[in-house]
């Protein structure tokens, strides 16, 4: 079988995972690495295009690989203003929403909490201690689109 990208913490691999849980098969895997090997995508992103896994799977994996929550976010239930404090575009271009404020620690749902670029720029620009959960990049992009769409309604 081919070789998955060795995660940097030492985490078990995402395609291994996906196949203890019994989500893809070891055939599906290596077809998938096979894919991604030609387009340079993620395996998941890979997995999901051939309509192997959903992203609310791939997430649920990544959530118990990572051991971080995965998390459904819903405006009603998220403090807007903590992300109204950082740019609309900084958002998007990180995949990330500050939802609450815990402990004195800043919870923030991303869609890749593994992206170092993206969690050292958001504790550049927040100063503060940071908390992740996990939530799917539709789900953020829909979020985001309803705070700074709708944000005269606020």
């Amino acid at each position: 079988m081919m070789e998955e990208q060795e995660d940097k913490k030492g985490h078990e691999k995402l395609g291994e995972i996906l196949i203890h849980y019994k989500i893809i098969t070891p055939e599906q895997l290596e077809e998938g690495l096979k894919i991604q090997k030609n387009k340079g995508k993620r395996i998941g992103e890979t997995l999901i295009s051939l309509m192997m896994v959903t992203q609310d799977e791939i997430n649920w994996v990544l959530g118990k690989q990572l051991n971080i929550p995965y998390v459904q976010i819903k405006v009603e239930n998220i403090d807007i203003q903590l992300s109204k404090n950082i740019s609309e575009d900084t958002l998007r271009k990180f995949k990330a929403l500050p939802i609450m404020e815990l402990n004195d620690e800043l919870v923030v749902a991303m869609a890749d909490p593994t992206d170092e670029e993206a969690v050292e720029a958001i504790k550049e620009i927040t100063q503060r201690k940071l908390k992740y959960v996990l939530a799917s990049f539709k789900n953020i992009d829909e979020t985001i689109d309803r705070i700074f769409h709708y944000k005269d309604n606020y």
